[in-house]
């Protein structure tokens, strides 16, 4: 079961569809998202490319293997901090910044 901020996060990387989600707080394997979520968008130039992802996103869509492997990482972050990649509405790449103790 997506908690409702993955579900918000799964919404905002397919209204991306080409850029990156920066900078989005983890506190207890929970993301931390605000009314607004900066992103940026990669947009081709010399193209019809109106940004966005190429497929329409249903209520009910069948999560993809990307999607369980982002949410699984994301929930084992204790503390910190995640960039995440997107290519047609998928997250393809994670950066996560945190502490490590020694």
């Amino acid at each position: 079961m997506l908690k409702r901020s993955e579900q918000r996060l799964l919404e905002i990387a397919h209204e991306v569809g080409y850029g990156t989600v920066p900078n989005i707080p983890v506190r207890d394997g929970e993301l931390v998202l605000g009314a607004k979520v900066k992103t940026k968008r990669k947009l081709r130039l010399g193209k019809n490319d109106r940004g966005g992802c190429t497929q329409p996103l249903f209520d009910d869509f069948v999560l993809k293997q990307q999607h369980v492997e982002l949410i699984v990482r994301i929930r084992r972050i204790k503390d910190g901090v995640v960039s995440i990649e997107i290519q047609d509405g998928l997250p393809v790449d994670l950066v996560v910044e945190e502490d490590v103790g020694v």
